[in-house]
């Protein structure tokens, strides 16, 4: 008996796509392959190039229309769910539905296109339209000769009166209702409970294929698929939406619906381990508990953690929990700060499920922390008692060796003699020795020891290409026989060490530059082409759950010690510089050096402003924030600032994030005292609104040069392709003399008689207020969510002098912005 997914209160629904429970009732005996499993696997990003392919929808892998340059272009307006409502004559709304997926991923052959609404779609690269009717057309999808699968889809026209929406790209054929992890033909093969794809989609939603794969693991860990990575998430009303055209896109935006995750650890029966987004509210997290208490399973437990890797320095969760540490005073050391709150929030994170869920029986409350620091891990632990909240503290144990060594190999030999030699400090005996010293912290404390991530880890980050040296010996070493005896060997020393559960990284995905994490390379690989997910079902099979609950649905715990470690600090080691800090998406490296480096870090350069303790400002405050505090600041996608949809008609700046200017390009800034500033930005379809705040302790106008005066600069790469030079079209410089409220353009700028943009200055104290509305259209551009622009803001002082003392700045690191956009910084607009 299927019964209907229900929602959490004031939530939308959008027919037909209702998802519906499939296996929760009537527990089918292949959901229980996983009952004494001792894995569990991550999940991967949903994207057009996922190669775990887990929807049967493919549109819901694809990338939203609204991100998709070049294949989309010219003036189009969209839906609240991402359709396109509009295309102005001459535009088109293009996706990608798959990208250089390997051949095999999903079925070659025929596939239904369903929509409703009236336009004109046309399809490309390996998809071709076989057969068109009203709402219903059939494209043919064939890898070609390249033996990869890529295709496009486009909107070339829609009726604005009853928009194209609502595309789901199905596959033929079916599955029987009581066996959803085997893909069959026809209703033939099944005993009267057949489900066509067609007519069922909103009933099967999952691909059978990535079923089969998904029910081996006991626990799913949804970081990657929730798409929290970056994501700056704050009310329960921006969270991803089953209604969404798709669930893929940037970073920082895409992400699955939790009815989506809840539904899959049902129909595995398998534990969902949850890593909820860093900024989120608490109304958020009270209400996701709240859905996850009704719908979940309640034979299965549920794994919490408070965001992903808050140590890791590439991460913008690692910003924001030091920030937030700094605020509240919990260490002068900001790196001790950051661990303290994000031990502080975690257990904060901890109660409010455990007030849902009445009590902590279903709970495995985790917390995270790098493998080769104890030090980390005690703090965590320790701070306010953490620990007696806490029932498993989880680790990445990645093999690897150590990465200048690997550049300078070879062979696949050289690979596996660097992978196992114990002179380097992440070779597989000096990483379960890590794994053994984490095991004894953790049995201190009271906790287990588990592993949020692990394997391999052959990936270098400096590498331009797929094919660059070492990455196809990479490739090689993960497909040979040897690679699996490194994981056999792995997981047993995980086991001898004192580990319990080991979640792998990761789901079948490419191998590339970006790293071979995948267990399979795509979702329908043979296994015996893939030597680490032979190993470790292996080892699953043979290494039955050892620990006690491991099986059932309620956690068993350990008794607390009444003392924490602090006899045991000569014990602790410094932080571990040279452990992997891996991106694990695609698209772009690592933007920032390896190391706890927060993304406004690596933008600072010689003499930087210093920030004190951040402190949001109160809502009623006029003036932007007082200069002497550091306000949360919001970046996605590797340091990309944040803006988002104007939300309020009456007030632009309603839940704007706020950046703060800290580099000095030019001249001298004495301190704070002298000069600080920042800036926060809004948008609608018309405007962008600007909103610029300074304090300076002496205002001065004694030139005739904007520049050298006390004044403001906001440069604007309108399309976002930050060239070297300026184009001539979109790339602007605006100079606002603040005390003769006149504003230039710089002279590299397009000629213009007149921009139509409104201004105004509001003078407080020893500080000023910069308020700007700029059309889009008197930048020759229309926006949309997802899209990049370039921006920075700098800030001349003068004290006096004859010219400018000193220049602050955003992003530029020298003063050459006037001549080069490509030192502009990058800027998403986000929903």
């Amino acid at each position: 008996m299927m019964a209907k997914l229900r929602r959490p209160r004031g939530s939308r629904i959008l027919a037909p796509f209702l998802l519906l429970l499939g296996l929760t009732t009537t527990h089918h005996a292949n959901a229980f392959y996983n009952s004494t499993s001792a894995l569990g696997t991550n999940t991967n990003e949903i994207m057009e190039d996922d190669a775990s392919a887990p929807f049967i929808d493919l549109m819901k892998m694809s990338l939203p229309f609204r991100e998709a340059r070049p294949l989309t272009k010219g003036e189009i307006q969209y839906d609240r769910y991402g359709w396109p409502r509009s295309i102005a004559p001459g535009g088109q709304a293009g996706t990608r539905i798959l990208n250089k997926l390997p051949a095999g991923t999903i079925p070659r052959g025929f596939y239904t296109v369903l929509y409703e609404g009236q336009g004109k779609l046309e399809y490309g690269n390996d998809a071709s339209l076989v057969e068109h009717t009203p709402g219903r057309d059939v494209i043919l999808i064939d890898p070609g000769k390249d033996n990869e699968l890529s295709a496009t889809l486009f909107i070339k026209a829609t009726n604005p009166a009853n928009h194209l929406r609502n595309i789901r790209i199905l596959p033929q054929g079916g599955i029987c209702a009581s066996n959803p992890f085997q893909r069959v033909a026809s209703a033939g093969q099944c005993q009267g409970d057949y489900w066509s794809f067609e007519q069922h989609s909103s009933k099967i939603i999952f691909n059978p294929d990535y079923l089969k794969y998904m029910r081996d693991f006991r626990v799913i860990r949804f970081m990657n698929m929730s798409g929290i990575t970056r994501n700056p998430v704050y009310a329960w009303e921006d969270r991803a939406s089953i209604d969404q055209s798709t669930w893929g896109g940037a970073e920082g935006i895409r992400g699955a619906p939790m009815e989506v995750m809840v539904e899959l650890a049902n129909r595995l029966h398998a534990d969902p381990w949850f890593s909820l987004p860093h900024a989120a509210s608490d109304d958020f997290i009270r209400r996701f508990a709240d859905y996850v208490k009704v719908h979940l399973d309640p034979t299965l437990k549920v794994y919490v953690e408070y965001t992903n890797e808050a140590w890791n320095g590439i991460f913008n969760q690692h910003a924001y929990v030091k920030q937030q540490g700094m605020r509240l005073g919990l260490d002068p050391d900001p790196l001790q700060a950051s661990y303290k709150f994000y031990s502080q929030r975690s257990v904060e994170v901890f109660r409010i499920w455990e007030q849902i869920f009445g009590g902590k029986e279903r709970l495995v409350r985790v917390m995270g922390g790098l493998i080769g620091s104890t030090q980390m891990s005690k703090a965590i632990l320790n701070h306010q008692g953490a620990y007696r909240s806490t029932d498993a503290y989880a680790v990445a144990p990645y093999v690897y060796g150590d990465t200048k060594a690997l550049r300078q190999a070879r062979s696949v030999s050289d690979i596996f003699r660097i992978m196992t030699d114990p002179k380097y400090p992440h070779s597989l005996p000096n990483e379960i020795e890590l794994i053994r010293k984490q095991a004894d912290v953790a049995r201190s404390f009271g906790v287990d020891l588990i592993a949020y991530e692990g394997g391999q880890h052959l990936v270098d980050w400096n590498t331009k290409s797929n094919d660059q040296h070492p990455n196809n010996l990479f490739y090689q070493a993960n497909r040979h026989p040897q690679m699996g005896v490194i994981y056999k060997r792995l997981l047993e020393g995980w086991r001898q060490a004192g580990g319990k559960l080991f979640v792998h990284y990761t789901s079948p995905r490419i191998y590339q530059k970006y790293g071979s994490f995948g267990a399979k390379e795509f979702i329908t690989q043979p296994d015996s082409k893939a030597p680490k997910h032979q190993a470790m079902i292996n080892f699953s099979r043979s290494n039955p759950c050892w620990w006690a609950g491991c099986a059932g649905n309620s956690l068993v715990r350990h008794t607390k010690p009444a003392t924490t470690l602090e006899a045991m600090k000569i014990q602790s080691e410094p932080l571990d510089a040279t452990a992997p800090q891996h991106e694990p998406v695609h698209g772009e490296p690592p933007p920032f050096p390896m190391g706890n480096v927060t993304p406004e870090q690596e933008f600072v350069i010689n003499n930087p402003i210093q920030i004190a303790r951040p402190v949001p400002p109160p809502p009623a405050q006029r003036v932007l924030v007082s200069m002497r505090n550091s306000p949360g600041e919001r970046y996605v996608n590797g340091g990309n600032a944040l803006i988002h949809l104007r939300r309020n008609g009456s007030d632009p700046w309603q839940g704007a994030a706020h950046y703060l200017l800290r580099t000095v390009a030019h001249g001298k800034i004495d301190g704070i005292q002298d000069l600080a500033a920042l800036w926060q930005a809004s948008w609608d379809q018309n405007n962008l609104y600007l909103r610029i705040g300074v304090e300076d302790n002496r205002f001065v106008a004694n030139s005739t040069v904007p520049w050298h005066n006390d004044s403001i600069e906001v440069y604007l790469d309108a399309d976002g392709s930050f060239n070297g030079q300026y184009d001539g079209r979109n790339d602007f410089h605006f100079i606002f003399d603040i005390a003769n409220n006149k504003v230039a353009l710089g002279k590299n700028s397009p000629p213009q008689e007149r921009i139509a943009l409104n201004q105004r200055v509001i003078r407080e104290g020893q500080g000023y207020v910069l308020e700007v509305t700029l059309p889009w259209n008197s930048v020759r551009m229309s926006p949309r969510p997802g899209m990049r622009i370039g921006l920075d803001v700098h800030i001349n002082d003068n004290d006096g002098t004859p010219q400018r003392k000193g220049k602050l700045t955003w992003r530029a690191r020298e003063d050459e912005a006037w001549r080069n956009p490509a030192l502009f910084g990058r800027v998403i607009l986000g929903e």
